[in-house]
């Protein structure tokens, strides 16, 4: 009888450890997808594009739409594309109720000093 339960308290406990995701091994990583902002593609007097990332929408711009810049009102000309906004759709859900802008159009990364590499130091010549 002893050799009968010993392997099988033995096949048990492999059966537990096989299967506990203790021992299963790390899991899988999924990446995480870069952070995606809406904002403005184009806009006019009369139009207000603002792309996602996943797609594009184009929204009327009437006299009653309001217009925002880090809380503050501004007026439509003070908007530029590239900026990120948050639009609020009125109730047809084709125009633009209120425009809150967030922050100002990004600078041309190929001017920025970070995306240039550094030019390397002259050395002294020898002699």
């Amino acid at each position: 009888m002893k050799r009968f339960i010993s392997p099988w308290i033995l096949g048990v406990i492999t059966l537990v450890l096989a299967f506990s995701p203790a021992f299963a091994g790390a899991p899988k990583a999924t990446p995480t997808p870069p952070p995606r902002h809406t904002v403005i593609g184009s806009i006019s007097s009369e139009s207000i594009t603002v792309d996602t990332g996943l797609k594009t929408k184009t929204y009327a711009i009437t006299k009653l739409t309001k217009f925002y810049f880090k809380g503050a009102p501004v007026s439509l000309n003070e908007l530029q594309a590239g900026m990120r906004v948050n639009v609020v759709p009125g109730f047809d859900g084709k125009t633009a109720s209120i425009i809150t802008a967030l922050d100002a159009p990004p600078a041309n990364p190929a001017a920025s000093p970070a995306a240039k590499p550094a030019a390397p130091k002259p050395t002294p010549a020898k002699r």
